[in-house]
């Protein structure tokens, strides 16, 4: 364990991995001093934010998959940096929403504009993060031949201001690469999360994580995006439902072993 995420070692045979990037609360006591919220502020701005117990459903599959996956768990806050934008050039830069943040949900001010030390947070944990997943996935091509990330997270039933408030909100969105996702890894998301009702691609979320070493050179990295809604298990914004995170657990171990199956076939 670095002092910014967690990689729990899967079993050898299985080319599936887990990306938990965003269900931290954790913000370094320097880092937060930096900041431009009050603490309620903040609060409302993490609820928003945080995908919170995508971990806890990440290891609820583990109870029901046959071939367990590695997991990545990201320890840290997105409001730290945020692991899955391009570190630099990002188009949500224009939202102040890039890998540092310089704007909350609401649009007001996060950070200072532009941020001094953001080549600090880059280097600091954004660099290493990326290469830890990056190690992961090499891992797992080593071992199996490919490696097949499932890229796991939540959002709000209601949009965040700098979203598209007429974009479609259904309990489960499925985000997709052109050159990473393949069809049948679609299809056995849909079919192993089908439980939910309603699924969307590509909205209001769209895209999914593959390390920046393997994006668009690697056809043997596959990634799709899981997007659930949070009322789908979620109580309040910080408290989840023992069996909403069960069920989902079993959903989400469904999509693992079906994948790992299709992994074995190719």
């Amino acid at each position: 364990m670095s002092n910014n995420l967690t990689v729990i070692p899967g079993d050898e045979g299985s080319p599936v991995i887990i990306h938990v990037p965003h269900s931290s609360h954790l913000i370094p006591p320097a880092i937060r001093a930096d900041l431009m919220l009050t603490d309620k502020e903040l609060a409302d701005e993490l609820d928003e934010a945080t995908d919170t117990a995508t971990d806890q459903i990440a290891l609820a599959a583990l109870t029901y998959v046959r071939v367990r996956p590695t997991i990545v768990i990201n320890e840290l806050s997105r409001l730290v940096i945020d692991p899955e934008r391009f570190p630099d050039g990002d188009p949500a830069e224009a939202n102040g929403r890039g890998a540092v943040y310089t704007r909350a949900c609401s649009g007001v001010q996060l950070r200072a504009e532009p941020y001094p030390d953001r080549a600090e947070l880059i280097e600091a944990y954004f660099l290493p993060y990326a290469d830890a997943v990056a190690d992961a996935v090499e891992n797992r091509l080593n071992a199996c031949g490919r490696a097949i990330v499932i890229d796991l997270h939540s959002y709000p039933e209601k949009p965040s201001a700098f979203e598209d408030p007429a974009a479609p909100r259904p309990p489960l969105c499925i985000g997709t690469d052109p050159q990473h996702t393949p069809p049948w890894l679609i299809d056995a998301a849909r079919g192993a999360l089908a439980s939910l009702g309603e699924i969307s691609e590509n909205t209001p979320y769209s895209g999914t994580y593959v390390p920046l070493r393997y994006y668009g050179t690697d056809d043997l990295v596959s990634s799709v995006m899981i997007e659930l809604r949070r009322d789908t298990y979620l109580t309040d914004p910080r408290t989840s439902n023992t069996g909403s995170i069960a069920q989902l657990g079993r959903n989400l171990a469904t999509l693992i072993d079906a994948v790992s199956d299709r992994a074995a076939d190719v």
